[in-house]
């Protein structure tokens, strides 16, 4: 049996406020307790921290979390603050989470990246920029709606292709990251099983 999220009811911890099972990572569905608001965008959703986003599940849970904090948690006595700040929160986690750019950023970050205001193509960047920038001028002075629209369509793709190269740069490395944890883990499951077996071939020394 599972919750509103997919989440087994049997794995799910107690509330501390009811003792009803935990279907909601944050807050009580039975009593509108609400527990620690992460300020991890990906925890608050209990979604993965990937580039991929399943938008589906996200909006599910958005859904779920933000009845139970306005019908619950503010009919609470002690909850109405509460209930507010963390329908806030969610706001926000949610429009992070649907925002490519923004996404990207807080990946970027949280992996230990830091934000670069222009790209390292730095020369070939400007010249698009001010490739656009003239077209753009040139339509506007001359009145020719047709090549305006065309700049800006232009600039769109542009974002869009910068947009598809995170996604692919942040795929590959948690696809990298996926793989270099398995190698480790695998190299210790061997350094575990050959320390214990060092030690039994020790024993049988003074046998």
């Amino acid at each position: 049996m599972t919750d509103v999220v997919g989440v087994p009811l049997s794995t799910a911890a107690a509330c501390t406020g009811c003792g009803a099972p935990r279907v909601l990572p944050v807050v009580c569905t039975e009593c509108g307790t609400i527990f620690e608001i992460p300020s991890d965008a990906f925890e608050l959703f209990g979604l993965a921290r990937s580039w991929a986003v399943d938008l589906p599940s996200l909006e599910q849970r958005y859904d779920a979390l933000s009845r139970a904090f306005r019908e619950k948690s503010s009919a609470r006595t002690d909850g109405l603050e509460r209930s507010k700040a963390a329908v806030e929160a969610l706001d926000a986690a949610r429009r992070l989470l649907l925002d490519p750019v923004e996404r990207a950023r807080y990946l970027l970050t949280s992996y230990g990246g830091v934000e670069r205001e222009k790209p390292m193509r730095k020369r070939e960047f400007q010249s698009e920029v001010m490739e656009i920038d003239r077209a753009f001028t040139k339509a506007r002075q001359e009145g020719d709606a047709a090549r305006l629209a065309s700049a800006v369509l232009e600039a769109e793709e542009k974002l869009a292709s910068a947009i598809v190269a995170a996604g692919q740069s942040f795929t590959r490395l948690e696809r990298s990251l996926s793989e270099e944890l398995g190698a480790a883990a695998d190299a210790l499951a061997e350094a575990r099983f050959w320390r214990r077996k060092v030690d039994e071939l020790r024993a049988g020394l003074g046998g």
